[in-house]
């Protein structure tokens, strides 16, 4: 399976969409902008240190998770540390947000978008520090967040300028 047609990327993106109250588009763009439609599409983040379910203990350089997963320690790791699928989730935040099973998993169109999608109703539930209701909360806010945890500003633009751009400019094709 190669990269997904717009029309594939759309009824999957519905089904994600619907459940946790998304626009569709705006779930469509940041696949486009993610992945480039590929459901197959990962990325390994070396600087990525948000291990979930780390603990932490007297022997620092051991890495031990409060969890069972399956697989080695240092495939769990290297896992958390990837992004993956269509929406470049972080194996990391598929933890935090409950996913249990083989991360390798997150590279099914449907799973991807279930937990995505699942990720982003988080972030507007969690950092809506204004308790704006869902419709006051501008696409460009979320696809900043999406790419750097949260939305930040600098001279009045997001610090992730280019990047929302382009979501906001794929969006316009899903409209």
């Amino acid at each position: 399976m190669s990269e997904l047609t717009r029309e594939e990327l759309v009824f999957v993106a519905l089904l994600g969409a619907q459940e946790y109250g998304l626009d569709p588009a705006l779930i469509c763009a940041l696949c486009e902008v993610e992945s480039g439609r590929v459901p197959w599409a990962v990325r390994y983040e070396s600087g990525y240190e948000w291990l979930f379910g780390r603990i932490e203990d007297d022997f620092p350089g051991i890495i031990k998770f409060k969890h069972s997963y399956p697989g080695s320690l240092s495939t769990e790791v290297q896992m958390q540390k990837t992004s993956w699928g269509l929406m470049q989730i972080m194996g990391a935040t598929a933890r935090e947000r409950g996913f249990r099973s083989w991360l390798t998993e997150l590279c099914d169109p449907q799973v991807n978008l279930e937990w995505g999608c699942k990720h982003l109703r988080w972030m507007i539930d969690h950092n809506n520090a204004y308790g704006l209701p869902d419709f006051r909360i501008k696409p460009e806010d979320l696809a900043a967040a999406w790419n750097a945890g949260k939305a930040r500003f600098v001279d009045g633009k997001y610090t992730n300028q280019s990047y929302v751009d382009r979501v906001v400019k794929a969006m316009e094709g899903y409209q």
